[in-house]
């Protein structure tokens, strides 16, 4: 458990760079974790009627959504006027973008760019954005890596696509085998004091990444969930070298089995946040309790039924984003594919800001899945995490297919041919598990394993769900 105290004690190790710059607006987030429920419902209140309001005189799309709506609802008085509200669909953004687009903006506050998804759960989408939805991302950032405990002095390293890694102005991504050094840390950096970066590109082969990693021994290493996996497998040969202070997980989720082999494979904690590529950072977990807490000066962040109206403590649900920041295109009440659970109570680490539990999955991609796919998928997941060291050690990277007769193939990349005995444990552990007559399941060998859309890697696949761009709605 943590306190505004022990929070201020470690913000005050962060050292603002000479200049301009001020430690105002992250005393102002600190004090915001541990705000009374009733002040933070106040300002949750006046923060959506003033971005309601705005959107209402100022784009086409919410005069014509929101016109007729009661004075009662659009004022936000009750904890349930939010849900009153219609959502906001990926579909309705890529098809009605001019409509979403403010005809002005508030003084002081200009576009900035647009952001473009990349289509890895449904069909790519543009947001554009301001310079005051721009500015809280070192803002947000520095309080996820206060919250990780990360020394700001320390080496960061990052494994990412190239295009995706930070990189000095007009310097070309790295190349394969090359190192994007950067003098500061991403996205902090240029407010505060911090150690070095370096940036390999993921489509390095796992083994040359973990080369990579033993040779700079970094303090803290940002890359996606499975390629943390990867390293966590071919680190049973070679092992990682104990340097590691943190780990960041990003942009997909990640399974307590996965949390587990990697936390062990590299003797750190693996943290994550939960963002949007068409938003931004919306949330950051927390390891005493478990809980995503939203970053409410930000976004808001509801978990609710098929209807659109808030789950039950405990149950699943749809994620439905509204950002509060972001007014060159607002979205209220934004779908955004993600499954996840919803909570109550306070939290055990002390902080107040509303929040969420586990992501449990892409509703957009699950939605098109038979009944069983998920149980039958997590048969193979949990023999990959029991998997005997021996049988382990060849194995770099795998991925499940699942095809329309229902049959599914698990993919492995090996540094060695498959043994009998490691095909005979996944069949022996889907009969077990499946019984007498499962589905069929066949045990491959390949050299490599191609990314999915934007150029993420996807651990499951089906033939049930429709390709990225593709519209279609999911089976009733």
């Amino acid at each position: 458990m943590t306190s505004f105290e022990q929070e201020k004690q470690v913000q005050e190790a962060w050292r603002l760079k000479p200049g301009p710059g001020t430690t105002r607006p992250f005393d102002r987030l600190l004090a915001n974790e541990f705000l009374p429920s009733a002040e933070r419902r106040r300002r949750r209140s006046a923060a959506l009627k003033g971005l309601v309001d705005f959107a209402m005189a100022q784009t086409a799309y919410y005069a014509e959504q929101l016109n007729g709506l009661g004075e009662n609802v659009l004022s936000f008085d009750t904890p349930d006027s939010l849900a009153e509200l219609p959502e906001l669909s990926k579909t309705d953004v890529q098809l009605r973008r001019d409509e979403l687009m403010a005809r002005r903006l508030p003084a002081g506050q200009k576009l900035l760019r647009l952001q473009r998804s990349s289509g890895s759960t449904g069909p790519p989408t543009e947001v554009a954005h301001t310079n005051v939805s721009g500015a809280f991302v070192p803002v947000i950032k520095q309080r996820e890596y206060r919250w990780f405990r990360f020394d700001p002095t320390g080496v960061m390293a990052s494994i990412r696509t190239p295009s995706q890694l930070p990189q000095v102005s007009n310097r070309p991504p790295p190349e394969l085998g090359e190192v994007a050094p950067l003098p500061y840390w991403p996205y902090v950096g240029n407010l505060f004091e911090t150690g070095k970066a370096f940036g390999f590109s993921y489509w390095n082969g796992v083994d040359d990444q973990r080369d990579w990693l033993n040779d700079l021994g970094p303090d803290y290493l940002t890359t996606y969930p499975e390629a943390l996996e990867h390293l966590a497998f071919a680190s049973i040969q070679t092992p990682l070298v104990r340097s590691f202070k943190g780990l960041h997980a990003i942009s997909e989720m990640m399974t307590p089995g996965m949390a587990q082999r990697i936390e062990a494979a590299f003797g750190a904690p693996v943290e994550q946040n939960y963002g949007l590529t068409e938003v931004g950072i919306v949330a950051v977990k927390c390891r005493e309790g478990g809980r995503y807490h939203a970053h409410d000066e930000f976004a808001v962040v509801e978990i609710v039924d098929d209807d659109g109206q808030p789950v039950a403590p405990g149950e699943t649900g749809r994620v439905l984003v509204t950002c509060l920041a972001n007014l060159a295109m607002p979205l209220i009440r934004y779908d955004t594919g993600d499954l996840a659970t919803a909570v109550s109570g306070d939290c055990p680490c002390g902080r107040t800001l509303p929040s969420f539990g586990p992501i449990v999955g892409r509703y957009i991609r699950l939605a098109y899945l038979p009944e069983g796919t998920i149980e039958r998928e997590y048969v193979l997941r949990d023999a990959l995490d029991a998997l005997p060291p021996d049988m382990a050690a060849p194995l770099r990277k795998f991925q499940i297919q699942h095809f329309l007769d229902g049959g599914f193939e698990l993919r492995l990349v090996t540094t060695e041919p498959l043994s009998e005995a490691l095909v005979g444990y996944f069949s022996g552990a889907w009969e077990a598990a499946l019984g007498p007559e499962p589905p069929p399941l066949k045990v491959i060998r390949v050299d490599d394993l191609a990314p999915g859309p934007g150029g993420k890697f996807q651990e499951f696949m089906s033939e049930f769900m429709p390709a990225p761009d593709q519209e279609a709605e999911p089976p009733s």
